[in-house]
């Protein structure tokens, strides 16, 4: 019984002495297959980012092994994607990228592992390798959950257009977060696009609105315009909140709906916007909004007031003879808050 027992204690101490020698092999050559990638990336550096910038037109050479000229060249292209400066930049870095990854991205998204997968579509989109759309198209389309490779696709086809990404907008749920992040990869042809499309559904339009209102870009403005009578409540907020960053309206006299409105947040908007563009024809409204029941109301009714240009004498009347006790006291802590732009 003790020989047994010896015996079983002995094998399971070889078996971890074989195991500890094992991870001591795999890592000692981790870290040479690590310091060799580093010695060649330091080696090739400089020479070639002379030729991706076009200053030499001579091609440095790559080290000869596989492996660590696919790591070295991931390496090289990540720093110069981060210092693209013109269309010739770039154009360089998708001919590069293609001529050294592209086959071995297309096995990648076939045959590896998840983290793989994951970080060749990261780089397909840092180096714009918009020879693999199909590839990432088809990889996307065999995908069962709905995890960061699922996300990350859908990114790389937004950032080459891909005309099936509308239909796939109309027929799926997206956060607002994610929807943003679509559309600030997706060319300007395609937002174009999507603007024509009438089936999309209210998250998809929300998440519109508010980032044309973000980025401020004025060939965008029609669209949220067009929005601010739409029959769903959530659309019409966006708009007007896009308004007010875009500190634009085209009909100062379409403002009067919103100041009369039943629904607060649209007579908090109108307020906002009367005072981000000093509509003094307001002034009586906005003194009467001053006394709303709702404090946001209130606040943006105050604050709009305090903008006009006769705006201290307006929040002065308003703290001392408003009929409203809230009116007056909103507008007294007007009178000693800085305010800026609500958006």
């Amino acid at each position: 019984m003790v020989t047994v027992v010896l015996w079983i204690s002995g094998t399971f101490l070889l078996l971890q002495i074989i195991l500890l020698i094992y991870l001591s092999l795999s890592k000692q050559k981790g870290i040479r297959n690590d310091n060799s990638m580093i010695h060649a990336y330091h080696q090739v550096l400089n020479p070639y980012l002379a030729f991706l910038s076009g200053e030499s037109d001579q091609e440095p050479e790559l080290p000869s092994d596989e492996k660590t000229r696919i790591r070295v060249m991931e390496k090289l292209l990540s720093g110069y994607a981060s210092n693209i400066k013109g269309a010739g930049d770039q154009q360089r870095m998708q001919v590069t990228a293609d001529k050294y990854l592209s086959e071995y991205y297309r096995t990648v998204l076939k045959k590896g592992s998840w983290a793989e997968r994951v970080n060749t579509l990261y780089y397909i989109e840092d180096f714009t390798m918009n020879t693999l759309q199909t590839d990432v198209k088809k990889h996307f389309f065999t995908l069962q959950n709905r995890d960061e490779e699922y996300r990350q696709s859908l990114r790389v086809l937004a950032r080459f257009g891909e005309k099936e990404l509308i239909q796939l907008l109309s027929e799926e749920l997206f956060s607002m977060g994610f929807i943003k992040e679509l559309l600030r990869r997706m060319p300007a042809e395609s937002l174009e696009d999507l603007k024509k499309e009438e089936s999309l559904p209210e998250s998809v339009k929300t998440g519109m609105i508010s980032y044309f209102g973000e980025t401020g870009y004025y060939e965008h403005l029609p669209y949220v315009e067009q929005h601010i009578t739409h029959k769903d409540k959530e659309i019409r907020l966006k708009s007007l909140a896009a308004l007010c960053q875009y500190r634009y309206i085209s009909s100062a006299d379409s403002l009067s709906l919103f100041l009369d409105s039943a629904v607060w947040e649209e007579r908090m908007f109108g307020a906002r916007l009367a005072g981000i563009l000093q509509l003094t024809r307001y002034s009586t409204t906005l003194m009467k909004l001053a006394g709303d029941s709702n404090w946001w109301v209130r606040f943006a009714a105050c604050e709009a007031l305090k903008q006009m240009p006769d705006g201290e004498i307006l929040l002065t009347f308003a703290a001392e003879g408003h009929e409203d006790l809230y009116a007056r006291e909103m507008a007294r802590q007007l009178q000693t808050l800085k305010t800026g732009v609500s958006g």
